[in-house]
């Protein structure tokens, strides 16, 4: 899958089976546990764009690669 929309990032982030938190985490956002979280969720309303960045460390995760030390 390639993320370009709002709705491909939500997509993405249920097929991973992760939380907004997770996502934030495994996308090094600053403080994951909240701000992280609402950055996700506002780049999932679009109501934040998608950075080039995000977008291909997602499409990385739907592969399979995981960040260093990622637990899930």
């Amino acid at each position: 899958m390639t993320i370009t929309t709002p709705d491909n990032l939500k997509a993405a982030r249920q097929d991973l089976g992760w939380s907004l938190r997770q996502m934030a985490r495994a996308l090094r956002l600053a403080s994951a546990e909240t701000k992280g979280a609402d950055r996700v969720r506002e780049m999932e309303d679009g109501r934040r764009d998608i950075s080039g960045p995000v977008c291909v460390a997602v499409e990385a995760f739907l592969t399979g690669w995981r960040p260093d030390g990622w637990r899930e």
